[in-house]
């Protein structure tokens, strides 16, 4: 009668080959398969994933130094980001908001009163794009997001140093400024280089020696930004001082410096503020009041083209051309955005701060509450009075801000290496057989 394998052998009878005192090997059968060893270790593959941050660091650099070398090539560098990342990148709202104010300004070429104008906003209005979406993208871990910082620190400084070697070769001069840069948009950029700094110090960033250096840098970008005679980078300065005591005192105030922001970006440029003279400001860099460096003139005027095109705009880039006083823009965010793109891309782009914010999250802790209401508060004097729209260092510093979580992780307490005979329950050998 057929019996199964083994049971015909006597129970004394050791199995075959252990007497041999050769081991059995295991039926293959339901058993796991060894996983084969790679070929390359993962850890010594060459990975060109972080070259995609030097592309960032360099536009954050040129940002306060030459912003029309980032209007030239902030395409090429987006695209480089993008390339060199390695890994495809997970647009958000905020990106897709991006796209579609670029996808509007180019809408407005069919009705604009300025061609060419409007053609050199768009390509402007592209490339900060794609650039808040490569630095999004690429702004993935705390060291790079504070690499991305300090590049532009190092670019800002470099233009404090300027600015202050320049204002000793003509101490009569009242306002200073680097050669082919707008005075208004190194101070608004010194201004931002402060607010940077307070990132870092609250993030943080480097050992005693770095924050030490850091606490230096304020009183240089402060120094620095007074010699440009700027008075809306200095108000917002002293804004930010202001903001931070009261923040100290009452906490989550970032809530309430958004809403005061969009009040007075409202209410200000809409013929609110020509009806008197801030004579508080006469004595401020010790400059003449007249009517604001002719904002009192011109925001009537972008108030009344504002309203012959309301929902659309008369087209990107276009407000200047029609300006009568100096040919200049109309020096407010609200009136820049209505008569460029109208209500249709003041929408857009609120959306696309507020998206922007709502990643900062400013709910999840003290300090990224704080950072959004520094940046608020000290930006709205700027969006106040100047054209701070489509600015590269604008931009590239809200695709910082958005990364507010990731930029304020604790770095990870480095473990020493365990020993063999380092755990805590191993027994001392010797001891216990």
């Amino acid at each position: 009668m057929a019996q199964g394998y083994g049971a015909a052998r006597s129970i004394m009878e050791p199995p075959p080959g252990r007497s041999a005192g050769i081991t059995p090997t295991p039926s293959p059968i339901g058993q796991p398969r060894p996983a084969r060893p790679a070929t390359t270790p993962v850890s010594s593959r060459w990975n060109l994933a972080w070259l995609s941050v030097l592309p960032i660091c360099l536009a954050a650099v040129l940002g306060p130094v030459n912003p029309n070398l980032v209007y030239q090539g902030g395409l090429w560098l987006a695209a480089a980001a993008l390339l060199t990342s390695g890994r495809i990148p997970r647009i958000g709202p905020a990106d897709y908001l991006a796209i579609l104010i670029c996808c509007w300004a180019t809408t407005t070429l069919m009705w604009t009163r300025d061609i060419d104008g409007s053609q050199i906003a768009v390509r402007a209005w592209w490339t900060m794009a794609l650039l808040l979406i490569a630095a999004r993208h690429v702004l993935s871990s705390r060291r790079r997001v504070l690499l991305v910082a300090g590049a532009f620190l190092g670019g800002a400084g470099w233009t404090a140093i300027q600015l202050i070697r320049a204002s000793r070769l003509d101490e009569t001069a009242l306002r200073v400024s680097l050669e082919g840069v707008g005075v208004n948009y190194t101070a608004y950029c010194l201004a931002t280089a402060a607010l940077v700094t307070v990132l870092l110090v609250l993030a943080r960033a480097g050992n005693r020696l770095v924050r030490a250096g850091l606490w230096l840098l304020l009183p240089l970008f402060g120094y620095a930004t007074m010699l440009t005679g700027t008075r809306a980078s200095q108000v917002a300065l002293a804004a930010v001082v202001a903001y931070l005591i009261v923040d100290r005192l009452a906490g989550r105030t970032w809530a309430f410096a958004v809403g005061a922001s969009a009040v007075l970006l409202a209410l200000v440029p809409f013929g609110h503020l020509t009806r008197y003279q801030p004579q508080w400001l006469a004595t401020v860099f010790d400059r003449p009041l007249d009517d604001l460096s002719g904002r009192l003139a011109v925001w009537p005027v972008a108030e009344a083209s504002f309203w012959d095109s309301p929902l659309v705009g008369i087209g990107v880039g276009a407000f200047p051309s029609t300006n009568p006083y100096y040919g200049v823009g109309a020096h407010s965010l609200l009136l820049t955005l209505g008569n460029d793109l109208g209500l249709i891309g003041i929408a857009l782009f609120a959306a696309l701060v507020g998206f922007l914010i709502r990643d900062a999250a400013p709910g999840l802790g003290r300090r990224h509450g704080t950072l959004v209401g520094v940046l608020i508060v000290g930006w709205t004097p700027i969006w106040l009075s100047g054209h701070w729209e489509i600015s590269p260092v604008a931009w590239l510093m809200l695709a910082l801000w958005s990364r507010l979580p990731v930029a304020l992780l604790e770095p990870a307490a480095e473990k020493p290496p365990a020993t063999p005979n380092s755990g805590p329950n191993r027994p001392l050998v010797g001891l216990v057989r």
